[in-house]
């Protein structure tokens, strides 16, 4: 049994060392003081310091953290200035920019002719926009767009347009659609054969000229067996026509099933239609 008072030899001998540094402080001058402060507590002193702004700057973030009005994605964009087109499109739309945020991201890559570690990136980075329902709207070129429409991504655009809408995108052949029959074979194959996975390898076109010719293919609904109409053919509209950012390739413009925000991503795809909007203004010059 330890008797009351006792204390280890270590601790007592730490002990008495702070007692005799802190009687040695008693007669330093103000200046003795600080520079015996600094010498033994200098470490501490800046990791404090730090800890404190982090937990600051993360507290200002989620204080002055603005609700989302509206989230877009332009795969492989990059030579449109985003900033330039969230503030156009935020007027356009009358959004309240006020109290909420509008995003349109330019700056991300996906490939599917060299996967890297940024490909891999993007899709968690899409995954859990999806999970999130911050996601509104994707426009993309016909290779990664029918990869994304093959797997669910899409909703099927008769729940987002109006029949005239609809019927307008029809008659100018602007409508992409994915053939649902297809998309339950492949499934069925799957589950037959785990090595085999859903999404179609026919699609995988090596050039330019073949991605395009297979994205045009999905114009022609007569040649599918349950064709649903899931995206919207941009390569003509004002925005893709003066940026020239996806020449050769052919952007298409699809809706989340998970988008929380449909009617604003609905003005969004008016808005890459309108001929007063100076989009070729919105390049970047880096």
């Amino acid at each position: 049994m330890f008797k009351k008072g006792w204390q280890p030899k270590e601790y007592k001998g730490v002990n008495d060392e702070i007692k005799q540094q802190h009687m040695k402080a008693k007669d330093m001058s103000f200046k003795e003081k600080w520079n015996y402060f600094w010498y033994y507590y200098k470490i501490h002193t800046i990791v404090t310091i730090i800890v404190i702004a982090l937990v600051s700057v993360f507290i200002h973030d989620m204080v002055t953290a603005k609700d989302t009005s509206f989230y877009g994605i332009m795969l492989n964009a990059y030579a449109l200035d985003g900033n330039a087109l969230e503030s156009s499109f935020s007027e356009y739309a009358e959004l309240d920019t006020e109290n909420y945020e509008c995003f349109i991201d330019t700056s991300t890559v996906l490939s599917y002719q060299s996967q890297t570690g940024m490909d891999y990136s993007t899709f968690q980075k899409l995954a859990a926009m999806m999970q999130t329902k911050e996601l509104d709207a994707v426009i993309a070129d016909g290779q990664v767009f029918y990869s994304f429409s093959f797997n669910g991504m899409f909703m099927n655009l008769e729940e987002l347009l109006s029949p005239e809408e609809l019927d307008r995108y029809k008659a100018e052949n602007r409508v992409y659609y994915l053939d649902y029959a297809e998309v339950r074979r492949a499934e069925e194959l799957e589950e037959n054969d785990p090595a085999v996975t859903a999404d179609s390898e026919s699609h995988r076109a090596s050039t330019t000229e073949e991605m395009a010719s297979e994205a045009n293919a999905h114009r022609y609904p007569e040649t599918m067996e349950e064709p649903v109409p899931v995206g919207i053919f941009v390569d003509e509209s004002p925005l893709a026509v003066r940026t020239n950012i996806y020449t050769p390739l052919v952007p298409i413009y699809g809706v989340p099933v998970t988008t929380q925000r449909a009617e604003t991503a609905k003005k969004y795809l008016d808005y890459m239609w309108d001929e007063n909007i100076a989009f070729e203004e919105m390049i970047t010059t880096y």
